[in-house]
């Protein structure tokens, strides 16, 4: 096959590793196995930044690496097939426009360059010095160049380029609708564009041609035309191409051979057309694709599977700013390795299988990010659906805040629930009470009931105010300050009956906390252990407050404050559920005390737990990180 740079056909690699253009010619160059000599392969390697044009145009296939390349090419003004070596088939240079095909390995490679030049020979003419290459061959390597052009503008001219070749008695002129009219916007060099007239759509020859979309040779009707007859082919539904004989220069009347050939010439435009313009849409779909990867608010990465793991091969800013990963460190990285946490490392694995077999996906998933785990809905996009080894999209939509409100509304809804039971059941026996005792005052006419109906409204009145308590507690603790431990552990001291029970505070470690819900929190242990941690009022009771460091729930060490006492202390069966609302073990207490203390711990965002103390009585320890 001749080339601009020799007989042997010509493979230029821009970019790439260092001896790919080695290895081609060790596949397909005249010393490979089975190699013959005129059709071998030379191949050469240039730097995208000072690549000669000339060596683009002269090349038969472009090998291209990265974008630099594509870019280099793109510029240039010749150019043959475009192959991309590249690991990412859904990347940028792969799914350019320009690119006729991707390579991901030296083997597929020289499959791909060896494919790409056999088409090249079925399409090329190669003529013989001594021989005047026939019409029909003129016009089959005038195709070559017309497959080859970029933009509609060049080729309508390579078409005029064709027709001076295989029509060199005739002028030739390209025509193209615009509106109403007809306008030429190219012609053969013997004719000035300006010396063509633009007619309306449906009168005159190329008018007609575009309405009907009929061929015709015809005289033309123009009596002030120096051309004799048309030989009109119209080209899609706007284009117009035409030959003109001028009669004053001898030229032939056209024959059916000139027929054929101008159609098979409009044929070929028509589809270097369809090409372009399928070339422009997709680039266009590309950069619109692109600019809203770019530019979408939510964390994006662009995929492929390799070996059935994600791995990333582009990610946004936002991906960058939320997950905290610059993309040199996870671009060609599995996914789940950087963000799956543990416990979902089934749930990926389900995940992957689904985008191999080229689903559609959206769901939530927990994912972790530079400032913990996350709420996330993840929405991902496979480039071809119903395609194995699928390539695409996941986009990350943080919903964690919705999550959280979702939770709280949760929890306030089974507040209301338990609200509602306490206040039916536990409201229920003083109420009867009440009405025993008003009945036996009607019928006795003894006042001295009443004094039982007065306890039972005191009663009422109690539990109502610890239901209010519960109720609010649950709510957000409003402005926190610096407080002193000590200072508010002997605040609530004083706030509560306690007989001769004593306080004793060992610490005056300073914490950050509502102050007003911290003494209530205070307060409540305190009266559960003066009312339930002695069986008389009289017996002497020793309560103890102080800071310390305390094993958290996943085992490692947290900080915060605890209260104990030297009291009978927890039985172990009860420990878990001293702070559930109503659970007492007394029959005149509200089972609501510990309840309010933890909803105020937990709307700190503590957690508390009940153990034994030192001395064996009750102790209860408050976490604050």
């Amino acid at each position: 096959m001749t080339s601009a740079l020799g007989e042997r056909a010509s493979v230029l690699v821009l970019g790439g590793a260092s001896g790919l253009a080695d290895d081609l010619e060790a596949r397909l160059g005249a010393d490979a196995p089975g190699g013959e000599d005129d059709e071998a392969v030379e191949a050469y390697t240039a730097d995208a930044a000072t690549v000669d044009g000339s060596r683009i145009a002269g090349a038969d296939v472009t090998v291209v690496a990265d974008e630099a390349g594509l870019e280099r090419v793109r510029s240039a003004d010749r150019v043959g097939s475009v192959v991309a070596f590249v690991d990412d088939p859904a990347g940028r240079v792969a799914t350019d426009p320009l690119v006729d095909a991707v390579a991901r390995t030296p083997a597929s490679l020289s499959e791909t360059v060896s494919w790409l030049l056999a088409r090249e020979r079925r399409s090329i003419v190669r003529t013989e010095p001594t021989r005047t290459p026939s019409r029909i061959e003129q016009l089959n390597a005038g195709m070559t160049e017309l497959a080859a052009v970029r933009s509609v503008d060049k080729a309508y001219r390579a078409a005029i380029a064709v027709a001076e070749l295989v029509f060199p008695e005739y002028q030739s002129v390209v025509a193209v609708r615009d509106g109403e009219w007809v306008e030429p916007v190219v012609t053969s060099s013997g004719t000035p564009v300006e010396d063509c007239n633009r007619v309306r759509v449906g009168t005159g020859v190329a008018g007609q041609a575009v309405q009907t979309g009929d061929v015709s040779i015809a005289p033309n009707p123009n009596p002030e035309s120096q051309f004799d007859t048309l030989l009109t082919v119209p080209v899609g539904e706007d284009v117009v191409f035409q030959l003109a004989t001028d009669a004053s220069d001898g030229a032939d009347e056209f024959d059916d051979a000139d027929r054929r050939l101008a159609e098979l010439l409009g044929s070929h435009l028509e589809e270097t057309l369809d090409r372009i313009d399928v070339t422009e849409t997709l680039r266009a779909e590309r950069d619109r694709l692109l600019a809203l990867f770019t530019n979408v608010p939510d964390p994006a990465i662009a995929y492929d599977y390799t070996d059935g793991d994600p791995v990333v091969r582009q990610v946004n800013e936002a991906f960058e700013a939320t997950f905290g990963y610059d993309p040199d460190t996870v671009i060609g990285e599995s996914i789940d390795d950087y963000i799956v946490p543990p416990e979902a490392d089934a749930e990926a694995e389900e995940l992957n299988e689904q985008l191999q077999r080229g689903e559609n996906v959206r769901r939530e998933v927990t994912r972790v990010t530079a400032d913990g785990p996350r709420h996330f809905i993840l929405h991902v996009i496979p480039i071809h659906l119903d395609a194995a080894n699928a390539a695409g999209y996941a986009i990350y939509t943080d919903v964690t805040d919705r999550r959280e409100r979702e939770e709280t509304l949760r929890r306030q809804n089974e507040r209301l629930d338990e609200f509602a039971s306490i206040v039916s059941h536990d409201l229920r026996n003083p109420l009867s009470v009440a009405d025993g005792y008003v009945d036996l005052a009607r019928e006795t006419g003894d006042v001295d009931h009443l004094d039982r109906v007065a306890d039972a409204i005191a009663r009422m009145d109690e539990l109502v105010e610890d239901l209010l308590s519960l109720a609010r507690e649950g709510r957000s603790v409003g402005e926190t300050e610096p407080v002193s431990l000590a200072a508010v552990a002997r605040e609530a001291w004083e706030g509560v009956d306690t007989d001769v029970a004593t306080l004793t505070v060992e610490s005056d470690a300073t914490l950050e906390a509502n102050r007003t819900r911290l003494r209530e929190l205070f307060e409540n242990v305190f009266r559960n252990s003066v009312e339930h941690g002695r069986d008389a009022p009289d017996e002497p009771l020793s309560v103890r407050v102080g800071a310390g460091t305390f094993e958290g729930d996943d085992g490692s060490p947290a900080s915060g404050f605890y209260v104990e006492d030297d009291g009978a202390g927890l039985p172990e069966a009860d420990r878990d559920r001293v702070f559930e609302s109503g659970f007492t073990t007394d029959e005149s207490g509200t089972g609501l005390g510990l309840a309010i203390s933890e909803r105020i711990a937990e709307a700190h965002g503590w957690t508390v737990e009940a153990t034994t103390g030192a001395d064996g009585g009750a102790r209860f320890e408050f976490r604050t990180d």
